[in-house]
Parts: C-alpha cells; sequence; structure tokens
C-alpha cells in the first residue's frame, strides 16, 4: 500500500486539479492523506467535496499553521502505507505515476524509486532529468539528483526519528532526501516523467523582496555534510555532497541572491565560506563534464564577477 501525502495551505485555485489527478491513479492500493495545514481559503470546502465522493481513498486532517515541512510530518505519522509519496497541493501527477513508481520497487528491491518532473511554465513545459546519470551506482546519482521530495517514492520506515522534515526552513527537500542514503543504498531510478510541477510567480522561492530565509540554503548544506560526517560517509561521498554545494550554492543561490536589489552584498560571504570547505571543487569529477552553462555561472561566482552574472539573467530574462 502506498500513502501519498499532500499538505495544503492557500491553493484553493489548484487543489482540484492536484485531487483529481491523486484518486485516478490506477492498479494500485493506496491512500490520500489530505493535511489542511490551517488554510485560510476554502479549500476545506474541496477537501471534503473529494472526501464525500472517495471516501475509502481520501483521509482528511486540518491542524494548525506550521509550514510545509510540519504539514509533511504530521502526514508521515498518519500514514498507513509500506511506502509513501508527496505531492504538493499546487501539482499534479500521471494517472499511472504511483502503480509505475512501487512497481519498480518491487521488482528492483528497492527502498527509494525517483522519476523525473515536467516543469510547468507559465508558456510553456520542460522536462527536468534527475542530474548527472553518470555514474553505474545509482545511490551516488540519487545525492546529486533533483532533490524534490514529490519526485520520490519513499519506503515509510526511512522517515522516522532524526529524519523527518526540519520545520520552519527553505530548501526543506535539499535538507532531508540526499540524507537518507545514511539508511539504505537500495535506490534506482525510473528514467520517466511523471510529476507535473508548477512553477507559480507568487511562490515563496519566486519572491520579489530579498528575504533573510534564503539564507537557509548555507545552513541546510551544512546539515547535510555533518549528516554525512556523523555516519561516518562524509570520505565515501565527498564529492556528491560537494556537488550539492557546487549547485545548489555556488550556481542556484547565486542566481537567485543577484535577482534581488541587495542581493549581491549578501552573497560573497556564502562565497567565501563555501571556498575555504572545498578548496578544490573545480577538479570535482561531476562539474567537470557539467554543462557549459553551469560551469560558466560557476566561474563567474567564484570569482565574484556578479555583473556578467546579471547581464546573463537579464538577457534570460
Amino acid at each position: 500500500m502506498i500513502s501519498i501525502i499532500v499538505p495544503i495551505y492557500n491553493t484553493e485555485k489548484y487543489l482540484n486539479k492536484c485531487l483529481t489527478s491523486l484518486v485516478k491513479q490506477k492498479n494500485i492500493d493506496f491512500e490520500i492523506i489530505c493535511v489542511n495545514d490551517g488554510s485560510p481559503d476554502k479549500s476545506e470546502k474541496i477537501i471534503e467535496k473529494f472526501k464525500k465522493k472517495y471516501p475509502k481513498l481520501i483521509r482528511s486532517y486540518k491542524k494548525k499553521n506550521g509550514g510545509l515541512s510540519d504539514a509533511r510530518n504530521y502526514g508521515i505519522k498518519k500514514a498507513k502505507g509500506e511506502y509513501i509519496g508527496f505531492v504538493d497541493s499546487d501539482d499534479w501527477v500521471e494517472k499511472d505515476m504511483f502503480f509505475k513508481m512501487y512497481n519498480y520497487a518491487i521488482k528492483k528491491d528497492l527502498d527509494i524509486v525517483v522519476c523525473d518532473t515536467f516543469m510547468e511554465y507559465e508558456n510553456h513545459t520542460e522536462i527536468l532529468k534527475s542530474n548527472l546519470h553518470y555514474s553505474d551506482e545509482d545511490v551516488r546519482n540519487y545525492i546529486i539528483s533533483y532533490p524534490m521530495a514529490c519526485t520520490r517514492l519513499i519506503k515509510k520506515e526511512l522517515l522516522e526519528d532524526d529524519y523527518m522534515f526540519t520545520k520552519g526552513i527553505l530548501y526543506e527537500d535539499l535538507c532531508l532526501t540526499p540524507t537518507l542514503v545514511n539508511k539504505t543504498i537500495k535506490v534506482g531510478f525510473l528514467e520517466e516523467a511523471l510529476y507535473h510541477y508548477l512553477q507559480r510567480s507568487n511562490s515563496i522561492m519566486n519572491q520579489m523582496e530579498f528575504n533573510d530565509k534564503l539564507f537557509d540554503i548555507i545552513k541546510v548544506l551544512n546539515h547535510v555534510y555533518k549528516k554525512f560526517d556523523e555516519n561516518k560517509n562524509l570520505e565515501n561521498y565527498y564529492e556528491e555532497i560537494e556537488y550539492l554545494y557546487i549547485t545548489h550554492l555556488l550556481r542556484s543561490a547565486t542566481l537567485r541572491f543577484l535577482g534581488y536589489k541587495d542581493g549581491a552584498k549578501h552573497l560573497s560571504k556564502l562565497i567565501d565560506e563555501f571556498k575555504d570547505k572545498f578548496p578544490n571543487w573545480q577538479d570535482n569529477k561531476y562539474f567537470k563534464i557539467s554543462s557549459f552553462k553551469l560551469k560558466l555561472i560557476c566561474y563567474l561566482a567564484n570569482y565574484k564577477i556578479y555583473s556578467l552574472i546579471k547581464l546573463i539573467i537579464k538577457i534570460k530574462k
């Protein structure tokens, strides 16, 4: 059985499409756990409508607002399934997503299965593949792949104790998903896009004003580093962890910070901290085979040539 956890907050505009895609899942024993995280809009009415129509599928809970991580953790504790999937309430999935992922997990005897993603923009759709499927060891690919929890089917027993979502931070997926390798190496990829990730301009990660919560990226990356170190796994996966810093701090965070008026002045400290921790980052085996675009941004960020990065951002827009 699979438990599909849907945290819900202020998404009445998208919730109907999300839940419709879930109740249409075929040929699989599953439950849908709707966690209303104190949403002030009409989401609860939509949940009740689906619960009335699909009483054997929908289990609903309403709680005080605590954020996405808190809602997911609440759902995990209520889940009855052997495996857990996560779907954000403004997204939707292919009708056979969980059938395919569960069957793949059983066939390959896996604790975690990862699929690819449809990135849904206002005027177009792109397929985002899990990063760098170069190694023969899937577990290494897992660490450096796109960390979104919603692209994973995870055995419930892995999500307990100190392996839960951290409350009150951004990048909560990155904080958890790579560290699960400390509990299992039975990981595999289903190289097919099955999850539709809506890119909303008004989402937290697309805000217009600089927010100190953006500094959570370094806290999260350092948490992952520490987790592997505590489990005496850092030496085994050093280049994979280093590559997480490269892609999420030196590339993605740089582009995000420089998109704000005061972003540049906050960025240099993070880059200096990164270079102190990984002085030979340019020799990283994954970085060496990365795209020209990623390398360009990283090199410019390393030398703090922010004006040229800003120009690239402007041209892209």
